[in-house]
């Protein structure tokens, strides 16, 4: 009967992950987020063996990456060609890997099982939950996709990003996954064990303990929601008196399309034309890879006639495409052209995607290629920082999967007085990935406080405000331009400041003082 009981569990956990999916974008149903991480907390605290919580975790981990990052599946089968049953196993096995990262959720609490449930839901589950997420973030370079915080990016605690960043959010929305258990479930925990206790005690301490719990769930839910409404009034950087005018280009060329040898002209001849329409603006931006090729490639089509008329009409362009270092390497970039120099400013990028832009030991993976495509060579990582000139103005530049990562956008801060992105999101087309992708983009304009202009190829594109809300966009899809004002900023943020170090030292601290505390009481037990 009890090993039927833990097997359902096992089924609960990963409907529980898989249920959390809707929270983040497009359905943004965001209340999922803390009822999908209640389930798992109070899944795990009905544990006592150490094999059942780290199964309970990988079953949660399962369900989540399964259905939130089943976007994979498509990139290897609609463009790299790979044959159904091999994409779908490749696939799988990204969601098993990612997945031993909850699983390792369920080991770290595993060492508290002797602690009272009050105890373990307020300081070890959130704080055992934020630190798998960082690793998540850092980790065989990171993955920092799906992150309880992402959920909250039109709530009041993403206003806690500026202060602790992403992970910030993601403790304080594991905190209140925390107070629903022990105001809802902690009756049933208590009488279903009470660890340390002989059996003779479950009736008569159950009900007493179960009474505090929930008082201290009610108390500890009014906290939270009172320190994050005081968040959203605090105002962290200013506005500066310089104004400029932009628009984003959304081409919408198919990923499947726009490699084609008899597209490329055409590709790009679309953009050239929607920045003709556009030079009113200040700036013009052109999505990643926009320029399907080496920029040296097309500067007849496009680089010179573009440059003139930029110069012409005092306004700044910015392109992707590829440039090739001086050790014949190739490199993801951006130039901007408008300036009256010999030399376009240019920057590339630093965080390669792995397994799409380098493969390791790609030499010993040429058999696949009978299967599926296999790039020829790996691109190369750029080593300048992201910081670029443009219209009087510094933008801190990133390129798709780099704004994922917060830690390294602060390090061109305070300097920058906006940010600028340019993605395709094309190899993922209707899936969830696209929307996925701006939600986390949203929360680097609230961790530095700034304007961020993102453009895409095929959506989501847009203008977000400092408060991390989409103020101008097009539908994703569609051919458009976002067009807007924004204005610099200045100043840090504490997270532009501290990054993610106080929440960090702050979970590890929490995790050891409660070890500390376990093993003491072991000792004089």
């Amino acid at each position: 009967m009890q090993s039927d009981f833990k097997r359902r569990n096992y089924l609960y956990s990963l409907i529980a992950g898989a249920c959390m999916v809707p929270a983040f974008a497009p359905l943004n149903i965001f209340p999922l987020a803390f009822l999908s991480l209640a389930a798992l907390f109070y899944l795990v605290s009905l544990s006592t063996r150490r094999l059942h919580s780290v199964m309970l975790g990988w079953c949660f981990g399962v369900g989540l990456f399964g259905v939130g990052a089943s976007w994979v599946y498509q990139s290897m089968h609609s463009f790299a060609q790979a044959p159904a049953v091999l994409a779908g196993f490749l696939t799988l096995a990204f969601v098993m890997v990612l997945a031993l990262q909850i699983a390792l959720f369920g080991w770290i609490i595993s060492f508290f099982t002797r602690s009272l449930l009050i105890f373990r839901l307020i300081l070890v589950y959130p704080a055992a939950w934020v630190l798998v997420e960082w690793f998540r973030g850092w980790f065989l370079t990171g993955f920092p996709w799906l992150y309880l915080g992402h959920t909250q990016s039109d709530t009041w605690l993403a206003y806690l990003a500026p202060i602790g960043g992403t992970l910030l959010v993601s403790w304080v929305g594991a905190l209140v996954a925390a107070g629903l258990v022990a105001l809802t479930n902690s009756p049933l925990i208590e009488r279903y064990h009470q660890v340390g206790l002989p059996a003779a005690n479950y009736v008569r301490t159950s009900e007493p303990m179960a009474h505090w719990n929930r008082i201290v769930g009610v108390l500890f839910l009014a906290a939270l929601g009172g320190v994050s409404w005081y968040a959203s009034t605090l105002q962290w950087t200013t506005a500066t008196d310089k104004r400029i005018t932009v628009s984003l280009l959304q081409g919408n060329i198919a990923q499947d399309q726009k490699w084609l040898p008899e597209m490329r002209a055409p590709s790009v001849e679309r953009y050239m034309d929607m920045t003709r329409a556009s030079w009113d603006s200040d700036l013009i931006i052109w999505p990643e890879t926009a320029i399907p090729g080496m920029f040296t490639q097309f500067n007849d089509l496009v680089m010179a006639p573009m440059q003139s008329e930029a110069l012409a009409n005092n306004s700044r362009l910015v392109l992707g495409g590829f440039l090739q270092n001086e050790k014949g390497q190739f490199e993801n970039s951006v130039i901007v052209l408008g300036d009256n120099t010999e030399y376009p400013d240019s920057y590339s990028k630093r965080h390669l995607v792995p397994l799409g832009e380098y493969i390791p030991l790609l030499k010993y993976l040429r058999w696949l290629e009978r299967w599926m495509d296999i790039p020829y060579d790996n691109l190369t990582r750029g080593t300048e920082d992201g910081l670029l000139d443009i219209n009087g103005l510094k933008a801190q530049v990133s390129i798709c999967y780099e704004d994922a990562f917060g830690e390294e956008i602060i390090q061109d801060l305070p300097e920058a007085d906006f940010l600028l992105n340019v993605t395709n999101d094309g190899w993922f087309s209707n899936s969830l990935q696209p929307y996925q992708h701006m939600q986390i983009a949203r929360m680097r304009a609230l961790e530095t406080g700034r304007y961020l202009l993102r453009a895409t190829n095929t959506g989501v594109s847009g203008i977000v405000n400092p408060q991390g809300e989409i103020v101008e966009t097009v539908a994703p899809y569609t051919q458009g331009v976002v067009t807007g004002e924004i204005v610099a900023y200045a100043g840090s943020t504490p997270y532009v400041r501290f990054g993610n170090y106080p929440v960090v030292v702050g979970v590890f601290s929490i995790l050891l003082l409660m070890l500390l505390l376990v093993r003491f009481n072991r000792r004089i037990g």
